[in-house]
């Protein structure tokens, strides 16, 4: 990903642009300089019939290009990707990718189709303008004027099904050589797709490890969930859980479907977000091999509390961070817990180097026929490569 720093480079621009604020003359071989100018005054002219209260019939724009002033006065020539939790995606003609927090955005010439989705999950769709107060579309109907404070997220062009959906795929891989021989890989692939009010993720984890060409881990965990946003920050899960099959801890099938309702406690743009839920569910469990007389497949209601975190250090560099358990109130034993901890440094806007720490924990395994009991703990730490679409 093109840092923010680079976009420092178009200080010509905003030169020129306040040059003519001034009543100077333009360099009249600045074709750049002469394009803000004239986004500039689009910009402008959209202000001050906003700010009379004037009925907008229909927004006039510069040129077909998106363009972003920043609050410091450059500018950047480009199309909008998507904006999501305060941060714009912005594919600048000059510098690829760069992502720019909404905070260091005062004006966007949107003349390109996009979906603008705000607060209330309502959605407006069409070219635009945003102001440091407003946001105007130009819509089927006309020109809509919102609160810039409403806009909730964009999402790049007329609301395809298809831009709805994002996908991840990471692939971890650890090697020991010498007195042991030891090869564990790690495989996770995500979809996901956020809709005007609502959240669905699928997330797939595999874990395998061999030791001196044996099998000795053999993992699989799938989450799943649907949230549907009522505000900003309160939302429920009307299913929500996961299921994992993992032979050396001698479960052949577990699911643990729920419902949850949980907030947002902590969201600081570009910087962390924070959720927390609890709700009710129940938990299946069949195993391979139990001890003769152990109940099986075993059936137990169960409490979920859930946190999940994402802390950005950088604007390249973040950690995810969820951790559920699973409290089996019929069998407080049965009582499970889930963390997943993953450090990505961006590389580009699609490919990240990773790093994924998974843990594992059943208070009280169940013994198997051969009288031995699992571990209560595993753990599994890979580093590799992941791609993000979408």
């Amino acid at each position: 990903m093109a840092c923010f720093c680079c976009v420092m480079s178009l200080h010509a621009v905003r030169v020129a642009a306040q040059s003519s604020d001034a009543g100077g003359e333009l360099d009249a071989g600045s074709e750049d300089a002469l394009a803000v100018v004239r986004v500039k005054n689009a910009l402008d002219a959209a202000n001050r019939q906003l700010d009379g209260g004037e009925t907008i019939g229909m927004l006039r724009f510069a040129d077909g290009s998106d363009w972003v002033r920043t609050t410091s006065g450059e500018w950047v020539r480009g199309s909008i990707d998507w904006m999501r939790d305060d941060i714009l995606s912005f594919d600048s003609e000059e510098f690829g990718e760069v992502e720019i927090n909404m905070r260091d955005v005062a004006e966007i010439h949107a003349a390109r189709t996009n979906t603008y989705l705000l607060d209330d999950r309502s959605r407006l769709i069409g070219p635009a303008m945003i102001t440091r107060e407003t946001l105007a579309v130009q819509a089927d109907g006309g020109v809509v004027v919102r609160p810039r404070t409403d806009l909730w997220s964009i999402v790049q062009g007329g609301g395809r099904e298809l831009d709805y959906w994002s996908m991840a795929l990471d692939v971890g891989l650890g090697l020991n050589r010498g007195n042991s021989n030891q090869a564990d890989v790690n495989l996770r692939f995500a979809v996901n797709r956020e809709g005007k009010r609502t959240l669905t993720e699928v997330d797939y984890i595999l874990n395998l490890g061999y030791a001196d060409r044996e099998t000795n881990v053999s993992r699989h965990i799938v989450t799943f969930g649907n949230r549907v946003w009522l505000t900003r920050r309160w939302f429920v899960e009307p299913i929500v859980g996961q299921l994992l099959s993992d032979r050396f801890q001698d479960i052949r099938f577990r699911a643990q479907p729920a419902a949850t309702a949980g907030v947002r406690f902590l969201d600081i743009p570009s910087k962390a977000m924070w959720d927390l839920a609890i709700g009710l569910g129940y938990q299946y469990v069949r195993l391979f091999d139990p001890f003769i007389g152990t109940k099986n497949p075993e059936h137990d209601g169960l409490t979920r509390f859930e946190t999940r975190a994402r802390f950005d250090f950088t604007p390249d560099v973040y950690l995810t961070f969820q951790w559920v358990t699973n409290l089996t109130y019929t069998t407080l034993g049965n009582t499970n817990h889930t963390g997943i901890a993953e450090l990505l440094f961006e590389i580009t806007n699609i490919l990240y180097l990773q790093s994924t720490f998974i843990y594992l924990r059943t208070e009280e395994p169940t013994r198997r026929a051969d009288g031995s009991f699992p571990s209560k703990n595993d753990y599994f730490l890979t580093f590799g490569v992941a791609l993000h679409l979408g």
